[in-house]
């Protein structure tokens, strides 16, 4: 009697639960397809993700050259030719490309802002330098050195390679060494060329015009006054065509005076 009550049970839970749960075969098929779908979604996402972080460095690395070269734009542009003495009293010229491998190039320049009104000159000294494969700009808070003026070092670009700068003649020649040995004094530059490599973003090469600069006391590029000589010629132009103009109207009261006895 058990027995049949038994039977009667399962065979009711057969009815209500037809072929109710998952074969092995099916498990295992439904878990490889699965982890086929989670391992490409993986290996999308990460290179979605290293692409965005190549573009991120790109990019990083093209702003900073961008600045760089734009600082650099800046200074140049604004180039005096002022003379200054270092910390132990030299004098050092206006301007300084190579001689040295710290410095890349040295010179003063104008247009430096001072929004705090502070008691200094809007001149200011900066040197461009490569220390290891760091693009470095170097200025002082003061022209004329002491032996307690600190410098102030601004990182502009990692990743560099070279940093060189030529100067341009107007005989459109590059010179890598100013002042020469030759004798610079009887023209200024014409020109300024920066060539600047990095390891991500290659080479960049930038010309930059000079214009002639004076210092208030008269170009020290070079250029003379005029010649004693010619002043005085100039003078006794002056004279002469003063003298010419006055001689006409002596003339005509003369033949007005004779005119009327």
């Amino acid at each position: 009697m058990r027995h049949s009550r038994l039977a009667q049970a399962s065979e009711r839970n057969q009815d209500h639960h037809p072929g109710s749960g998952f074969t092995l075969l099916e498990v295992l098929v439904a878990i490889s397809i699965f982890a086929i779908i989670g391992l490409s979604a993986h290996q999308m996402l990460g290179s979605v993700i290293a692409t965005q972080v190549k573009v991120r460095t790109t990019n990083e690395a093209f702003t900073e050259v961008v600045r760089a070269l734009g600082v650099i734009e800046r200074d140049v542009s604004q180039l005096v030719y002022r003379s200054i003495r270092d910390e132990y009293g030299e004098p050092r010229p206006p301007m300084i490309i190579g001689g040295d491998e710290q410095i890349a190039m040295e010179f003063t320049r104008t247009g430096w802002n001072n929004p705090l009104g502070l008691p200094r000159s809007d001149l200011q000294r900066v040197l461009y330098r490569l220390n290891d494969d760091t693009l470095e700009r170097v200025f002082w808070l003061v022209l004329d050195r002491a032996e307690d003026s600190e410098p102030v070092v601004q990182r502009l670009a990692h990743d560099v390679r070279d940093f060189r700068v030529q100067l341009i003649d107007p005989e459109d020649e590059r010179v890598d060494l100013w002042p020469g040995f030759e004798d610079t004094s009887q023209f200024a530059p014409a020109g300024v060329e920066i060539l600047l490599e990095t390891g991500s973003m290659g080479t960049f090469t930038r010309i930059y015009s000079l214009v002639e600069a004076t210092d208030g006391a008269g170009d020290v590029s070079g250029g003379e006054g005029p010649d004693e000589n010619e002043a005085d010629d100039e003078d006794s132009d002056s004279d002469d065509d003063s003298g010419s103009d006055d001689d006409p109207g002596e003339d005509d009261a003369l033949d007005l005076a004779s005119d009327s006895e």
